[in-house]
């Protein structure tokens, strides 16, 4: 199976070369469902932006403050995530200002769609990005979903036309790019289910078009991811709390490291 893995993932590292996005100038708006997708699921793209003079407008749709809510208060919670995604945002390199929460509830993102639209159309009205960053449209957790249909439908509402980009995120979270088992009987049923969805694994060659190369700032993504510690690290060495590596004994993790973060790009 790791020689099956192993050799999908410099396969597509060999696809992503050709398909590499050379202009970074531009400006782009990062859509991030939770504190942490922006830096998984573009976080070299966002750096190598910044290194480059683009304006990037980072938003966060959702608090976050129910990913430990059963080992945490959510509103101590809440606070911590909104301080880790600041840290984090400050190692990418995107100032302050440049940083939007729009602190709808985790998981209570589908609740609130047409207040999410609205707040999408604002950013967009204002900031008129270039490039729109979001979510990939099969990604399986609701508030990804709605993160991409919302700003879809925002996008349809004005008259701006920007080159609209979605990253995977728990789309990685399938055969052959992580294990078949999965830690309990209903991940490896949706894990199963999803390497069938993504077609064993091709869908990642097929509708992923366009990529970045990050290999030369994989050492800066990875120091901001590790802000947020409520994420990659156990507080209080309490092993019952869950971290990112847990997830396919790091088989997840490691999607986020390759030479290319991938990006797909809608028809609408």
């Amino acid at each position: 199976m790791n020689a099956i893995r192993d050799f999908y993932r410099q396969r597509l590292n060999q696809v992503m070369a050709a398909r590499s996005l050379t202009d970074l100038t531009r400006s782009a708006l990062v859509l991030a469902p939770h504190p942490d997708d922006e830096t998984l699921g573009c976080g070299g793209t966002i750096i190598r932006k910044i290194a480059a003079g683009a304006d990037v407008q980072l938003v966060f749709m959702t608090d976050g403050s129910r990913s430990h809510a059963a080992l945490m208060p959510e509103s101590k919670l809440r606070d911590l995530r909104q301080k880790e995604a600041m840290k984090a945002a400050q190692v990418l390199g995107v100032p302050f200002e440049s940083v939007t929460f729009l602190e709808f509830g985790d998981g209570q993102l589908s609740q609130n769609k047409a207040q999410a639209i609205a707040a999408i159309s604002k950013l967009l009205k204002r900031h008129r990005p270039a490039e729109v960053f979001m979510p990939y449209s099969l990604e399986p957790p609701p508030d990804h979903a709605v993160t991409y249909h919302a700003a879809i439908a925002a996008l349809n509402q004005l008259s701006l036309s920007p080159t609209i980009y979605t990253y995977p995120i728990w789309y990685w979270q399938h055969w052959p790019w992580t294990k078949l088992v999965g830690n309990s009987r209903r991940e490896t049923l949706g894990v199963i289910k999803a390497s069938l969805i993504s077609r064993l694994g091709t869908a990642m060659f097929q509708d992923f078009q366009h990529s970045v190369s990050i290999r030369e700032v994989l050492e800066q993504k990875q120091l901001a991811l590790n802000q947020h510690q409520s994420q990659m690290q156990r507080f209080d060495d309490n092993l019952a709390w869950p971290i990112l590596a847990d997830v396919s004994d790091g088989e997840f993790l490691a999607c986020f490291f390759q030479d290319y973060e991938i990006f797909h790009r809608p028809r609408a």
